[in-house]
């Protein structure tokens, strides 16, 4: 009996930690995900500088 609540909480302690590491990462992915979008938003204004710069040319 001792063996298997030693194999519970050895489980235990795996997936908390695996848990912890998901958690990490989806915060690394949901940072990675802003910033590209930040990236993608000021590429749009610029195109929309250039579109304006070359319209105001002619």
């Amino acid at each position: 009996m001792y063996l298997g609540v030693f194999d519970l909480n050895q489980r235990l302690e795996q997936t908390r930690k695996i848990l912890r590491e998901k958690q990490h990462l989806k915060k690394l992915i949901e940072e990675d995900i802003r910033e590209l979008e930040k990236d993608i938003q000021d590429l749009e204004a610029m195109m929309n500088d250039k579109k304006i710069a070359a319209s105001a040319r002619t």
